[in-house]
């Protein structure tokens, strides 16, 4: 072997052993979402989760009294916000301003969408208010994420209400970033069970590198988050936007809302 390509060799050989003897951290940092939902209704707890420390994500509820200047007011400090997009329940429980349900035509529910996303300001993403119902329902969610593509740039999360849940599938197949909820983190009001639930979220990014968390502007959760989301630096976790950890594979089958054939499954599918 030449000597010129010896050296070559040696060089990449001695960069390879650095690599592998760089901590994992440093190799690739663990990264964490957390998404507060259910803003919207007061804006003293709205406020209150704005001033969180770290680049926390607010998923807001449409058409409500404090949906728009919580908006105006995370996005000014910087903040990522989200649309809250409440949809059917198989319990059938009220949904609020902006429901959207299988009874819908497509233009109702389109319509539905669009001004939704009017009320809430500055959003980045949307992802499901309840909905376990509506988000195992095909029909639905290909009406759904054939209007979000409408949109530039906007991502979907699915909170996963739902084992049976398709809506990632019919996001990606809409060629929509997106993501899925890992952990929730507070569906006990108990401070011990909202900082174990953090450290489950955080041995998910361990394991897998990133992880989305959802809790909510609860006093206990705030009262954790604000004591805890200083602490992640030191563990090896950084706090990033959910639009950060949204994948953006897209089937190359994309559709387009204004020009995709449409199905009636949204409004009787019983799925």
């Amino acid at each position: 072997m030449p000597e010129q390509c010896q050296q070559r060799l040696l060089r990449l050989l001695i960069l390879l052993s650095a690599l592998l003897a760089l901590p994992a951290a440093a190799q690739s940092p663990l990264r964490i979402a957390i998404i507060i939902d259910d803003l919207g209704y007061s804006l003293y707890l709205g406020q209150q989760a704005i001033e969180l420390p770290g680049a926390l994500t607010y998923s807001i509820l449409p058409q409500l009294r404090y949906s728009n200047i919580i908006a105006r007011r995370a996005h000014k400090r910087g903040k990522e916000v989200m649309l809250h997009l409440p949809m059917q329940t198989t319990d059938g429980r009220a949904l609020g301003p902006g429901g959207l349900h299988q009874a819908l035509s497509r233009a109702e529910f389109a319509r539905q969408v669009r001004v939704n996303l009017a009320t809430v300001p500055h959003v980045a993403g949307v992802n499901n208010h309840m909905g376990s119902l509506l988000t195992r329902d095909p029909g639905a969610m290909r009406w759904l994420m054939q209007e979000l593509r409408c949109f530039d740039d906007l991502y979907f999360v699915d909170s996963r209400t739902d084992i049976r849940t398709v809506a990632r599938e019919y996001a990606r197949d809409a060629g929509l970033a997106h993501a899925a909820r890992d952990v929730f983190l507070d569906n006990r009001q108990n401070p011990d069970y909202v900082r174990s639930q953090l450290g489950v979220l955080i041995a998910r990014a361990r394991e897998h590198g990133t992880a989305i968390g959802i809790g909510h502007p609860y006093p206990t959760t705030l009262a954790v988050l604000a004591e805890e989301l200083p602490r992640l630096a030191d563990q090896g976790i950084q706090l990033v936007p959910v639009s950060q950890l949204v994948e953006t594979e897209r089937n190359p089958k994309l559709w387009h809302a204004s020009l995709s054939p449409l199905q009636t499954v949204a409004k009787n599918s019983k799925q």
